[in-house]
């Protein structure tokens, strides 16, 4: 982990500040008819802003660190730039623009002089000159399960120096989250999830945020044997041909754009229509928001979500 730019800086000023509080107490305060020192309100004000000067400014470009600095009670000195409508919490916070070929935008994340800066795997080629020419230390996280939810939350309360905060975000929503669904083997669906449209797709892959809700569910994330695509993590190409050999007992699909234009297309098609997840109408569409902008936001809501489609298929299979 480098040091951040200016932390020794940083450290002489609380320093100082400390003394005029000191001061200003010895000085400034007065008794009460018991002899007592009160504290005046000129001391409240400077051990206010004494807290105030060491609260690193965090620069999120991931939207779920986003969300639970908020409910920590920090503000991000900037969010990443979402398709679509952005959460109503994240008004007026600073964007810094994304793109999976140029990375973020660097003179968006110079301007708002971050202390840190939170990112996810998919930009990592990007981050050692960004960490160089900003001099903040970046910190990498990647959603990938039910347990990592939680435990990013407790690092973003590490580094915000709210680890009081952060427990209690974590414990309010691990509260909120049933135990795994325990299936026998033999007895587990089989789900297959893609990203993307019927002609352009990949498979979610059994270790990834998705995979897990679904074995948490109950279910056997599919086909064995996908490998990963090199930049898009947790992604794996996949054919038509190994689709159709796999045979789905559950199809869940993220595609950008409505529901019913998915439907349409996937129904449509020929390939896609012979499966007998899509002419048995065991095919659920997954929320872009939820699964792919955000995930792990709301993983309790998420996850009943997917308890619910496989434990409809498994009954419907049984």
């Amino acid at each position: 982990m480098r040091t951040r730019r200016g932390i020794a800086n940083t450290a002489i000023a609380v320093v100082a500040c400390l003394l005029g509080v000191a001061f200003v107490f010895v000085f400034n305060n007065k008794s009460d008819d018991e002899g007592v020192l009160t504290p005046t309100s000129a001391t409240a004000e400077v051990e206010t802003s004494v807290i105030e000067a060491v609260q690193p400014r965090i620069a999120s470009l991931l939207p779920f660190a986003v969300d639970q600095l908020i409910a920590m009670g920090i503000e991000p000195v900037c969010v990443p730039g979402l398709r679509g409508l952005a959460p109503e919490s994240w008004s007026g916070i600073p964007t810094v623009q994304l793109d999976h070929s140029a990375g973020p935008n660097l003179e968006q994340l110079i301007a708002v002089d971050p202390d840190y800066i939170v990112t996810g795997s998919i930009y990592a080629q990007f981050m050692p000159q960004i960490a160089e020419v900003t001099g903040a230390e970046v910190i990498m996280m990647d959603v990938e399960s039910v347990n990592s939810v939680m435990e990013h939350i407790r690092t973003l309360g590490e580094i915000a120096g709210k680890s009081v905060e952060a427990d209690l975000v974590a414990s309010d929503l691990a509260s909120r989250i049933t135990a795994p669904v325990t299936v026998p083997e033999d007895q587990q669906i089989n789900v297959l999830a893609i990203f993307g449209t019927p002609h352009s797709f990949y498979a979610f892959l059994p270790d990834t945020y998705l995979g897990d809700l679904v074995s948490h569910a109950g279910g056997r994330m599919g086909p064995d044997g996908l490998v990963s695509h090199k930049v898009y993590r947790g992604l794996a190409p996949l054919t038509m041909e190994t689709v159709i050999e796999f045979d789905p007992d559950l199809l869940m699909v993220l595609f950008h754009g409505p529901a019913e234009t998915s439907r349409a297309m996937f129904e449509g098609d020929p390939l896609w229509s012979s499966l007998r997840a899509v002419s048995e109408d065991r095919i659920c569409f997954l929320s872009d928001d939820l699964y792919a902008m955000r995930p792990g936001s709301r993983v309790d809501e998420a996850l009943v979500q997917v308890r619910e489609y496989v434990a409809n298929v498994a009954d419907r299979m049984q």
